[in-house]
């Protein structure tokens, strides 16, 4: 009973707070919302988070080893804090902009591989990760005349999942939820065979029901799902990403298609395409340490700092 009285004071915490975030954002210069809003709440939150602090800080030990020294694993770990204040900031900032504004603000490169993909009327996969404003990178690209649909896990508080679902739809961004399975699959491959773009976030640890992959050099498990759909469907697999800049502008970075393997052993298939998959998303964490903000999850369970 005291757990749960507990966590509906979380939930009414923090649903308040983003209420407030929503009127300061609205009322203050953009300048003003990312200083106070943005990097202060972050420090705020990287001094009392005590837990995803030195979470953060061993997964960068396990990532990186000996190559970073103590200071840098700070650095790095403070920034990518930052970087999640700033994603709360433009995700409630931008469905107020208008388009010309956003595509000011958002750079496209590499749009026609996304759009050479499309001519193929198989749809597209997007995989990407959590890095930078990962949030508004179907918002962006639906200002070039595609449909993005994005895979999301459902949030744990649900009313809060309502208003991120209420900030999605309002931009007019579908939200497919990976659960249940079937019913995500059959959204999935519908979302593809309309030649619609479909995005999903591969950087988590999907425990027994994901794939084994190598990434930074040790045993992890991602989605098995981009795979699964392209084998099924025939969409080809673009790994997208987008990057923040100084001065709270961004990059989409569009790669071209992966070249796939299709040997007729769908496991073989599987564990190669996924690991191609993941060097991708490896190779832009590597070059955007601070910009990715999984560091304060648990990548792989099975090791110890």
């Amino acid at each position: 009973m005291t757990k749960r009285f507990f966590r509906l004071g979380i939930s009414i915490f923090v649903r308040a707070g983003i209420k407030i975030l929503l009127y300061l954002i609205k009322s203050l210069p953009a300048s003003i919302a990312y200083l106070l809003v943005g990097d202060l709440l972050s420090r705020l939150f990287y001094m009392l988070s005590r837990r995803n602090r030195n979470l953060a800080r061993r997964n960068l030990k396990l990532a990186f080893g000996s190559t970073l020294n103590s200071s840098q694993i700070e650095s790095i770990a403070r920034a990518s804090f930052r970087t999640m204040g700033q994603t709360v900031i433009d995700t409630l900032r931008y469905k107020d902009l208008t388009k010309d504004k956003i595509k000011d603000l958002i750079e496209v490169d590499g749009l026609e591989n996304l759009k050479q993909a499309l001519a193929n009327k198989k749809g597209v996969i997007v995989v990407s990760a959590h890095m930078g404003t990962f949030t508004i990178i179907g918002y962006r690209l639906m200002m070039e005349g595609v449909k993005a649909s994005f895979i999301a896990r459902h949030l744990r508080d649900r009313s809060l999942e309502h208003i991120f679902m209420k900030i999605c739809l309002q931009v007019g961004q579908k939200i497919i939820f990976n659960r249940p399975i079937l019913t995500c699959m059959r959204l999935s491959m519908k979302t593809l065979a309309r030649n619609e773009i479909l995005i999903i976030e591969v950087d988590q640890n999907f425990g027994a029901e994901g794939v084994t992959v190598n990434f930074f050099n040790r045993s992890a498990k991602m989605a098995s799902g981009p795979v699964m759909l392209s084998q099924r469907s025939g969409a080809p697999i673009l790994p997208v990403f987008l990057i923040n800049r100084e001065d709270h502008t961004h990059t989409i970075k569009i790669e071209p298609p992966l070249e796939l393997i299709s040997s007729g052993d769908e496991d073989k298939d599987m564990r190669v395409n996924s690991q191609k998959i993941i060097e991708v998303v490896e190779k832009y964490i590597r070059k955007y340490p601070g910009q990715w903000l999984n560091w304060i999850h648990k990548q792989w369970e099975n090791v110890n700092a």
